[in-house]
């Protein structure tokens, strides 16, 4: 049927068992009232039937059925079939009834599962960055989303979302390096919604951080310290050292170098660290506080940079992705004073920006081949 009701079919209907309209609505009342199924009074029933079989309105879906069963016959028999189903809308109610299903399935096992990959996706990144890792990342990412989003109980979503954050943040930062601030300001966005349902206060923080970064990179310093200030009373004050360390990005950026050098103290500098000191608080290692604290000197045109970078540099084992910036931002500290080391910083800098793909780095870069143009014979 084509959804157009087919005003003869009732009408001989009732005709062949000898009702008029006052009847029939008697009758169907009637078996409306033995299956419970509810309806209006006969009265109003009466003038529904008039419509149905002039043709002015096709019955609803329990008038339909009623009046098949009160006829013997089936609703197209009756024309009265009504609307084909749209095969779109029911496509959709399969797939998001199929979604739910999926989510429901995740159990702690599937849990360890993600949490591995995403284990193996942050050593590859380490070491290869988004060249590496990108697709795997990505993948994981967005069946981490999905599985959030279609997850009813509160505690197995809180733990679908203790994944997702740090997966988003890495996602974040790999798309940073691409140059896709865009990309990279939804997946701190999801990273930070994430974190907050999975109450982790300290993965929240450099969700932020990562926002921040962003709108620094995209020459919007300002709306980055109005998000870090808007942002810091929703995160304890134990857990604010990665939003001090990006307050102090954002600040130097300003050209603000007493707001920059504040918040690096509010980041607890190294130098203030007892010396057997494995991280400080938060997970916020010695390396990371020395190369924030570095490269918001070397954003200010600080000589002084080099020291905290070059600690940076000898720390322990770090990711490709850190240890470009430092050398990077080593070369721009150096440009001037000592342009020999400074060459070769930039020569390792590019060398494992071309590892990861990372764009943003090469085009750190680029200021450094201004700064030493004028010195080229």
């Amino acid at each position: 049927m084509n959804g157009r009701v087919t005003a003869g079919g009732l009408r001989a209907a009732r005709a062949a068992r000898g009702w008029s309209q006052s009847q029939a609505a008697r009758e169907l009342a009637a078996l409306a009232h033995l299956s419970g199924a509810p309806v209006a009074g006969a009265a109003s029933l009466k003038t529904l039937l008039s419509r149905w079989e002039n043709g002015h309105a096709v019955p609803e879906p329990q008038y339909r059925a009623l009046l098949g069963e009160l006829y013997g016959r089936t609703p197209a028999e009756l024309g009265i079939a009504g609307p084909p189903a749209d095969p779109e809308a029911a496509g959709a109610s399969a797939r998001f009834r199929a979604a739910l299903a999926a989510a429901g399935a995740i159990d702690e096992a599937a849990l360890d599962l993600w949490r591995e990959q995403l284990h193996v996706a942050t050593r590859l990144d380490d070491e290869l960055g988004a060249t590496g890792a990108g697709e795997l990342v990505r993948a994981l990412v967005e069946r981490l989303d999905e599985t959030v989003r279609h997850t009813i109980a509160p505690a197995r979503r809180a733990a679908v979302a203790a994944v997702l954050a740090p997966a988003a943040i890495l996602a974040g930062a790999q798309e940073l390096d691409r140059c896709r601030p865009d990309l990279a300001w939804l997946r701190y966005h999801l990273a930070r919604a994430a974190a907050i349902e999975a109450e982790l206060p300290e993965t929240a923080a450099d969700a932020v951080a990562g926002q921040a970064g962003v709108l620094v990179d995209v020459g919007e310093a300002t709306a980055a310290v109005t998000l870090l200030d808007s942002a810091e009373p929703a995160i304890p004050r134990a857990t604010r050292s990665r939003l001090a360390g990006a307050r102090a990005d954002a600040a130097a950026a300003l050209g603000d170098a007493a707001a920059a050098r504040r918040a690096i103290s509010a980041a607890a500098p190294a130098e203030q660290l007892p010396a057997d000191a494995v991280q400080p608080p938060v997970a916020i290692e010695l390396a990371d506080l020395d190369r924030w604290h570095g490269h918001a000197l070397t954003v200010l045109g600080d000589p002084a940079a080099a020291r905290p970078l070059r600690r940076a540099l000898a720390a322990p084992p770090r990711s490709v992705r850190h240890r470009a910036a430092v050398h990077a931002d080593l070369a721009l500290a150096l440009a001037a004073e000592q342009p020999d080391d400074a060459a070769a910083h930039a020569r390792a800098a590019r060398e494992l920006a071309e590892r990861i793909g990372s764009a943003r780095t090469e085009a750190r870069l680029t200021a450094f081949r201004t700064q030493v143009a004028p010195h080229t014979p």
